[in-house]
């Protein structure tokens, strides 16, 4: 096996316009959490605003679109034969996510950056954003750790009753609301860590992610409808950026209903970028965010390594007299290609070689229905055997064949 995973066979099959919106939120991650330095020219301060201001809100999105991508792995076997397959799903995320991720822990283990009374037993036990961590970052992969353990469980049950689209549209939009009465009574109750990092109460961004799936596989017709509206996407997309320039500063309010706001305007950009975004794909900038986001995963969970050089750098360049201008650029440059260079390496060194074994051992259902028989779904609306295009967008990356 090649030592850094044969690449091309597990990013073959990408879709360029949601590896882009990976690389849009691993670069507003980056830059929340980056050290900077007071340069005392006006604009700096107007070009760190976005990062410093909403780089947190980049999680949110990466809920979304996690919702929409592996929430899709299991609606479109729903959709295609009236089945879920939960054991082959969970196995392989688990070769998708835990490589990587143990591989990090095992690293701060044996470096000692962090007490491992800090980290440990939370990260391994996957309930790091309920007893905190040091290894701040990895919160959010709880998260998704639960939520990707309760939803095949949700779909197995609406497998049993062969529960058709429409239901299941009205269950996941129940809980979303539920999910938000309850994070606002948290918030009201100044509970605003509990709001922020507990499964319970961030869920509904990721099932925002799963609504679209729904609609994009098991409703095609509606999904073409939404989407052909670019005027609704673009006001979706307006009200997302007003929410937040002018609201996420308040975090009360962002808490409690701005998560659900901002996820409803992500559910617009993928769908935006989906079908409006093939006159800037071939851009330089777009496909070099694109491939950023290709890397995104290694990326987030090794981002914080750079923060200490970052301040070494501070250091070294103030003892030198750099100019302030020049320091903040190398500052800030220097943290972006450590994280980049070394989520990188660790991908191609770790992840994709455990991607292309579950790929031999555990292949995705597509692959086995392309082999066997594919049996009809339960209900007409609910089995459509192509995916909706409006402008030829090709499979949709995770959810059609994509290694997620």
């Amino acid at each position: 096996m090649n030592l850094f995973g044969g690449p091309k066979a597990i990013v073959r099959d990408r879709t360029i316009e949601l590896d882009f919106i990976r690389g849009i939120a691993i670069i507003a991650v980056m830059g929340y959490h980056f050290h900077t330095i007071d340069t005392g020219y006006w604009f700096i301060p107007v070009i760190e605003y976005p990062l410093k201001n909403y780089g947190r809100e980049g999680v949110n999105l990466f809920f979304t679109l996690s919702g929409f991508l592996v929430g899709g792995l299991l609606l479109r076997q729903y959709a295609q034969t009236g089945r879920v397959d939960a054991r082959r799903f969970i196995v392989r995320r688990i070769f998708k996510i835990w490589p990587a991720y143990y591989v990090l822990i095992l690293f701060h283990v044996l470096v000692r950056r962090h007490p491992a009374s800090t980290f440990l037993w939370q990260n391994l036990t996957h309930m790091q954003n309920y007893f905190g961590t040091s290894l701040d970052q990895t919160w959010s992969l709880a998260v998704e750790e639960h939520f990707y353990l309760f939803l095949p469980a949700l779909l197995l049950l609406f497998a049993h009753w062969r529960v058709r689209a429409n239901t299941i549209l009205g269950v996941l939009g129940t809980i979303c609301v539920a999910v938000l009465i309850a994070r606002c009574v948290a918030v009201a109750e100044g509970n605003l860590d509990a709001a922020f990092y507990y499964t319970q109460y961030r869920i509904d961004s990721l099932l925002a992610g799963v609504i679209l799936a729904v609609v994009y596989w098991m409703k095609p017709e509606a999904y073409r409808r939404f989407a052909q509206r670019k005027g609704v996407l673009l006001a979706l997309l307006a009200m997302l950026v007003a929410w937040l320039a002018l609201a996420t500063k308040h975090f009360a309010i962002d808490e409690s209903i701005g998560y659900t706001i901002q996820a409803i305007g992500y559910v617009a950009l993928i769908v935006f970028m989906l079908e409006y975004s093939a006159k800037i794909r071939r851009s330089l900038v777009f496909r070099a965010i694109a491939w950023i986001g290709v890397y995104s995963y290694g990326i987030y969970l090794w981002h914080s390594i750079a923060l200490a050089p970052g301040d070494i750098l501070i250091h070294k360049t103030a003892a030198l007299g750099v100019p302030p201008l020049v320091a903040w650029a190398i500052v800030l440059s220097g943290q972006t290609a450590i994280a980049i260079v070394v989520g990188y390496v660790m991908t191609r060194a770790v992840e994709f070689p455990f991607l292309l074994l579950r790929n031999k051992m555990f292949p995705a259902r597509q692959q086995v229905l392309a082999v066997e028989a594919a049996k009809p779904a339960a209900e007409p609306e609910s089995a459509p055997q192509n995916p909706p295009k409006v402008e030829e967008v090709p499979a949709v990356s995770g959810v059609g064949g994509q290694p997620s």
